[in-house]
């Protein structure tokens, strides 16, 4: 930061000689003059101050009697100085500030992360074709309103965070809640079941449970409720209310695990990949190269390089990469423990995945068989895992009604 600012206002270098250096030094530290750098050389010093500090240095020097020497100028007045009469350099720097400024104000890149069920060319697609393109004015884009839409039209999604950063849309998600999730409510609103199961455990925070610990819920069912109630002495509804509905629910839930791998398989045996430019895009316009031929056994791997500064100032501007990697392929067959082994290693993985996103196993089972030409995994697993989704508020049936006891909100 401070080199910036000694780069904005300026700074100068001096070399000083004369017998009384030494007072010299001791004056300008009694004065508060900060010098920096200061190095001996040849019989003298030299030194580093700030431009605004030129005029005291030099009542410094006449006071002490020595030789003050002026060897350096840095920094952006010089710089402008120096280049005064170019006017078409600070026409340039001008007009690429002011390019700039007017880029930052639109959207020029999306970014996902979180996913795992939903691929992110498919959420992008999603969010470019019903809301908001690359090019976008950012003071039109309403991430509430995407964080809704995106919740309600993707059921797996089980909280979701859009937030402008620089000229970047950044979405994060999450596609279980797991104990350090936080939910992000801006306004009132339900808490609804994400799965079908058994709740096992409840905490209400805020709003109305319609539930109990050992009813059985259905996906999509409301558990805690945004509506709250007001109530008279003699139990009669005075006023009703909206507030953002917020608890910890747990539920047992049951899982049918099916998996399965052919007996006969291709591997590949990749060979040195190869990387080469594609393509360069300004904008919505895209210049493609000459490309070369892909050969019949390769992977091709296509990947947008956008240019930027920093690590959310995204430009217009980038190229497409291309990367072909050749292979072989090599056909193998599994013999039957082989194929045990391998269903029970992604088995094993599958379950810590689960176990990593917080849920609990409580009782899992695996058993093989062999099905023509596949090897077959199936089991069960019966696990606890929080549950509760963000929806809008919707009006309670005469049934949920009835399970309400009088309740009041905290103001």
């Amino acid at each position: 930061m401070v080199r910036i600012l000694h780069f904005l206002f300026g700074r100068l270098c001096f070399e000083i000689y004369g017998q009384n250096v030494e007072r010299f030094l001791n004056l300008c530290a009694r004065n508060h003059l900060v010098l920096w750098n200061l190095k001996s050389q040849n019989g003298g010093y030299s030194f580093f101050i700030r431009k605004s500090s030129y005029k005291m240095l030099s009542l410094m020097a006449q006071k002490t009697n020595v030789e003050l020497k002026l060897t350096g100028e840095y920094g952006l007045p010089y710089f402008f100085r120096e280049h005064r009469k170019r006017k078409i350099l600070l026409f340039a720097v001008v007009f690429s500030v002011l390019t700039l400024f007017l880029l930052s104000q639109f959207l020029w890149e999306i970014t996902i992360s979180g996913n795992e069920m939903y691929s992110k060319s498919g959420l992008l697609k999603y969010v470019t074709t019903n809301f908001y393109r690359i090019g976008t004015y950012k003071k039109q884009i309403d991430c509430d309103e995407l964080e809704e839409h995106l919740r309600e039209d993707y059921d797996e999604i089980a909280w979701v965070s859009c937030s402008i950063q620089g000229t970047r849309l950044h979405i994060e998600m999450k596609e279980t809640l797991d104990r350090k999730t936080r939910q992000n409510p801006k306004k009132p609103c339900d808490i609804i079941a994400g799965k079908n199961g058994i709740v096992t455990k409840l905490s209400v925070k805020s709003g109305t449970p319609l539930i109990s610990v050992g009813d059985r819920v259905k996906k999509g069912m409301t558990l805690i409720s945004g509506l709250i109630y007001y109530y008279s002495d003699d139990f009669q509804v005075t006023e009703t209310d909206r507030i953002k509905a917020d608890g910890d629910i747990t539920i047992r839930t049951k899982e049918d695990y099916k998996d399965e791998i052919p007996e006969a398989y291709y591997e590949k045996k990749f060979k040195k990949s190869k990387k080469w430019l594609k393509s360069i895009y300004i904008g919505k316009f895209e210049w493609k190269l000459p490309d070369r031929k892909k050969e019949k056994h390769a992977d091709v791997i296509e990947r947008k390089h956008p240019l930027k500064i920093g690590k959310s100032f995204y430009l217009p501007v980038g190229v497409y990469i291309k990367t072909f990697r050749n292979y072989q392929a090599v056909r193998k067959v599994y013999k039957e423990n082989e194929a045990e082994r391998k269903l029970k290693e992604r088995w094993q993985t599958y379950l810590e995945k689960q176990r990593k996103k917080g849920i609990q196993i409580l009782h899992s089972d695996l058993n093989f068989k062999k099905n023509g030409n596949d090897y077959e995994a199936f089991g069960r697993i019966i696990k606890e895992e929080r549950t509760g989704k963000i929806r809008n508020i919707k009006p309670l049936t005469k049934k949920q009604e009835e399970k309400i006891a009088p309740t009041t909100a905290l103001q």
